[in-house]
């Protein structure tokens, strides 16, 4: 089977000197190593770039450059390879489809931007350089981290899958902005727009204003810091009314989460689950605790296929943060930088007033990191209801 679930193909005609590798292309081993010249899809370029390369290759000799013009491995191969190997993980859901199609969107620029037809090896350091200093010009230091990463994963896999015979030469110049230049960023920001925090008047309007969806989705950010997926994503069997907690692992990291929950939440919840709730749209809707006044996800992934039926492009509609974001206008209150996840920030800032960050950690659904991370087996509810007891002082209090 190859690396999409697929049966590998068989040879054209039975003299074909290639066999089809599960990566995705067609290989041959010669001399104790295996040698890949091409993907499945394109057998005739696979068996020209062979026969050029041959006699080298069966001589134990590094074979020109010049002889793997015009038919060489491509910047398009390469990224091709990548992204049928990420597809892989996002089926097997070992990654998410935003991941996927972020992964794809950037390489779809860096292909456009290097050539995607340029040969991987006529690919030098400067062609790195050049590229990041263009996004640069056009990115945040986060986005262009997200680029670079990226695009240093494809070159890896590639070496490590036998796509590309040796290691990618970057050159000092293609790496990810420094800590520093994300402080100073986030300096400038702050300073441009204000911290990613809501002062209490502001959430107490934000409160009165919204419909009782989005009024339960404000207050678990706010009780502990669920952002828009995991609003989204809540199922209704991890909320325990008796005891006043959330329990589940997180989506996006399936790190356990333990949230105690507020007198004001509980209410808000109640409320969505029986007066306000809608008719779910299926069967795995209906799992869900919040959802659309037509009975769909918060947030959903919509697929546009080609006429094979395989995905074209991955886009995510979410409307719980377009909602939130009108609201805020509406309000007057809306200002660059500030969405729905601010509210996670909040959380987060007051939730380190009480000095308990595993607490704090074990609320918000990160790991716990060092050591502890493996002996902490347990942190009481006593603990947790400490940090968001402090939290609903910050805003309820008179």
């Amino acid at each position: 089977m190859g690396i999409l679930g697929k049966a590998k193909p068989t040879k054209p005609y039975p003299s074909f000197p290639l066999t089809a590798h599960p990566n995705g292309q067609w290989c041959k081993k010669i001399r104790g190593k295996v040698h890949f010249f091409g993907v499945w899809a394109d057998h005739d370029t696979a068996l020209k770039r062979y026969l050029a390369l041959a006699a080298d290759l069966h001589a134990g000799r590094q074979p020109q450059a010049s002889r793997l013009s015009p038919e060489g491995l491509t910047v398009k191969d390469v990224c091709n390879s990548y992204l049928s190997w990420q597809k892989g993980k996002m089926e097997a859901r070992e990654i998410g489809e935003r991941w996927f199609e972020d992964c794809r969107s950037i390489l779809k620029g860096f292909a456009g931007l290097t050539g995607k037809n340029r040969l991987v090896a006529d690919l030098r350091p400067n062609d790195f350089q050049r590229y990041r200093a263009r996004q640069a010009k056009r990115l945040g230091v986060h986005a262009l981290t997200r680029e670079i990463t990226v695009i240093r994963s494809m070159f890896k896999y590639a070496y490590e899958s036998d796509v590309i015979e040796r290691p990618m030469k970057f050159g000092a110049g293609f790496s990810a902005p420094s800590a520093s230049v994300k402080r100073k960023a986030k300096t400038q920001a702050e300073l441009q727009h204000g911290k990613r925090l809501f002062r209490k008047e502001e959430l107490l309007s934000i409160l009165k204003a919204s419909g009782p969806c989005l009024k339960a989705a404000v207050l678990l950010g706010l009780n502990g810091g669920f952002g828009n997926l995991d609003c989204a994503t809540l199922p209704l069997s991890t909320i325990d009314f008796d005891t006043g907690v959330i329990e589940y692992g997180r989506p996006k990291t399936g790190v356990r989460r333990v949230m105690p929950l507020w007198p004001e939440t509980t209410e808000a919840l109640r409320k969505m689950l029986t007066d306000e709730r809608p008719e779910p749209a299926d069967e795995e809707t209906a799992k869900l605790a919040l959802l659309l006044p037509n009975g769909r996800p918060l947030v959903r992934q919509i697929v546009t296929r080609s006429e094979s039926g395989e995905p074209k492009k991955i886009s995510r509609l979410d409307l719980l943060s377009r909602h939130f974001a009108e609201l805020l206008k509406e309000l007057r209150v809306h200002r660059s930088g500030i969405g729905f996840y601010a509210l996670r920030h909040t959380f987060r800032t007051w939730a380190d007033e009480v000095k308990d960050q595993h607490a704090v950690h074990r609320i918000m659904g990160h790991a716990i990191p060092g050591m502890s991370g493996i002996y902490v087996e347990e942190i009481s509810l006593d603990r947790l209801r400490a940090v968001v007891d402090h939290v609903r002082s910050k805003i309820f209090s008179q």
